[in-house]
């Protein structure tokens, strides 16, 4: 059996530390901008299309600074999407993620979020990169697996938890694979904003590939692998639907069963390798449909971020809890036994619909 590992990322150089907060919309348009120019173009040059264009990159009206231009320009560099020739920077077309990231649709200036169809590729790109790789991506991992393709690391990938401790001067961070007992400590500024803040927030944020939540307050904070995105509907086999099921199949006998949305969490999402949206979704489902027959237990959002030490702190912790819009924050929810949802049966080639209490 492999034994654990345990490793520093403060040992490395200051340059592997590259990956910052940036909109990959943001990336994907001045990919599509630089394409115009099949000669390629200064980087000076990249950061005068960028203003003179008003491309944006993030959610703010201001220009970008210098430095922001640098990090994007140099993000492309870092994942081959862009290549060197002199002082010239060109589009990367041979690399087939590129191409097709080309022939995608470029977000619109006031979206901040790529089309579904441009996520993959990109993470393509990011799962390519050594150094992503090394630096997060195969904590996730058996010990025997890469984490070098998409597919790898949405069908293999293992839950990983991190925990901040701030009583240390740096704000040391500490990954941990239970799993494979893979273990990362992060201890300088540079390092927690490459890997927290920078590769982190791509995977959870930026390209689906995965998502987090607290078990409990002031605890270790789990993410999780994600499968394959797939559009949110309520087709009779969508994954709202299927996570209906599986959380009606979790009721107790009698004539009410309370969940906890934490619990809910684990079953739903961890194990089944679905956003925490769906779960979410799925709630909305039934209080439509079966308005009289699921209870909301709420708890407030003070007692929620309790232990929470910083803003991002209590919006990371109010990821466990339900919430319709602009409703209370919801820890628990009752289901009636009597909820029932329609399976889908074929018969002689025809589909019928019956309803049926899932086991």
């Amino acid at each position: 059996m492999a034994q654990p590992q345990h490793r520093s990322k403060d040992n490395l150089q200051q340059s592997e530390y590259w990956m910052r907060t940036v909109s990959f919309a943001g990336l994907h348009r001045i990919l599509k901008a630089v394409a115009d120019f099949p000669s390629g173009l200064r980087a000076s040059e990249i950061n005068n299309l960028v203003l003179e264009n008003h491309i944006s990159l993030t959610q703010r009206n201001s220009p970008p600074s210098p430095t922001t231009l640098y990090h994007y320009r140099n993000t492309l560099l870092h994942l081959h999407a862009l290549k060197r020739d002199g002082r010239m920077l060109l589009v990367n077309y041979d690399d087939p993620d590129v191409c097709k990231l080309l022939h995608q649709p470029v977000p619109n200036n006031e979206d901040q979020s790529l089309c579904d169809a441009a996520k993959d590729p990109f993470a393509a790109l990011v799962l390519k990169n050594e150094q992503c790789r090394s630096l997060f991506f195969d904590l996730f991992m058996p010990l025997d697996i890469s984490s070098d393709t998409v597919s790898n690391f949405r069908q293999k990938g293992l839950p990983v938890k991190w925990t901040r401790h701030h009583s240390s001067r740096t704000g040391k961070v500490v990954f941990e694979n239970n799993t494979t007992g893979y273990t990362v400590r992060c201890e300088s500024p540079v390092s927690v904003s490459a890997i927290l803040y920078g590769v982190r927030y791509w995977a959870r944020d930026e390209l689906g590939l995965i998502d987090e939540y607290c078990q409990q307050a002031g605890s270790d904070t789990i993410m999780f692998p994600l499968s394959r995105l797939e559009p949110f509907s309520t087709e009779i086999d969508s994954p709202v639907l299927r996570t209906v099921r599986l959380l009606l199949s979790l009721r107790t006998p009698g004539e009410w069963t309370l969940l906890s949305i934490s619990d809910l969490i684990a079953r739903c999402c961890v194990e089944q390798r679905q956003p925490i949206s769906v779960l979410f979704r799925a709630i909305d489902w039934l209080l439509k449909e079966w308005p009289n027959h699921i209870l909301l237990i709420p708890t407030s959002r003070a007692l929620a971020t309790l232990t929470a030490t910083s803003p991002q702190r209590e919006n990371l912790e109010l990821r466990r809890y339900y919430r319709t819009p602009n409703g209370p924050y919801i820890s628990h929810i009752r289901i009636h036994q009597e909820i029932t949802i329609k399976s889908q049966e074929v018969t002689n080639n025809h589909v019928q619909y019956s309803e049926k209490t899932p086991a």
